[in-house]
């Protein structure tokens, strides 16, 4: 990125940055970037807030080109970087979802319309909240014994199926079938 980050994004909040639309002619939509400045400091010898530009360029794309504070230069997306696009004329992004290194960013594929979603939304992500593990502690609802892990490693996604943590149907969606080959 020859310019300065300082030069060319706006600060929404301490967190939150933006990157116009007139950044790049033929963006669909502006760059939000959440970082502090350090880290932003950081990341400024690589091409990741190029590459937020370059995502914002992508058909159907809505709202923002997104990137989280690990953003870090990727493969067409930016590692950290979140597009939404719409069903009618957006597209799937193969640089989006890490297919490059099966980094467990996954795409499912549900019965569900949008409509019938909408009224649910704010449950379904309370109760993901409460039940998807996240950050490091003992307060998770699973608790697995070193053996159990060693299968986790050695079985992958098949482990998590086989305990009722999934369908089958879900390792055909995931690359190698959810297990490093």
């Amino acid at each position: 990125m020859g310019k300065n980050w300082k030069q060319i994004l706006q600060r929404v909040d301490e967190l939150r940055w933006d990157l116009s639309r007139d950044y790049k002619k033929g963006m669909r939509v502006p760059g939000r970037i959440y970082a502090s400045e350090k880290m932003l400091d950081a990341m400024a010898g690589d091409e990741a807030i190029e590459q937020v530009a370059n995502v914002a360029f992508l058909p159907g794309i809505v709202g923002y080109s997104l990137a989280m504070p690990d953003i870090h230069w990727g493969y067409g997306f930016p590692i950290g970087g979140v597009a939404a696009t719409r069903l009618d004329d957006g597209v799937v992004s193969p640089g989006g979802v890490g297919y490059d290194i099966n980094c467990g960013v996954r795409v499912l594929r549900t019965n569900l319309r949008g409509d019938e979603l909408a009224p649910h939304v704010q449950a379904l992500l309370n109760q993901m909240f409460r039940d998807v593990p996240a950050g490091l502690g003992l307060s998770g609802q699973l608790k697995v014994s070193m053996k159990e892990i060693e299968n986790v490693l050695a079985e992958g996604a098949r482990w998590a199926v086989e305990k009722g943590y999934g369908w089958p149907q879900d390792l055909d969606a995931i690359e190698s079938d959810g297990a490093l080959p």
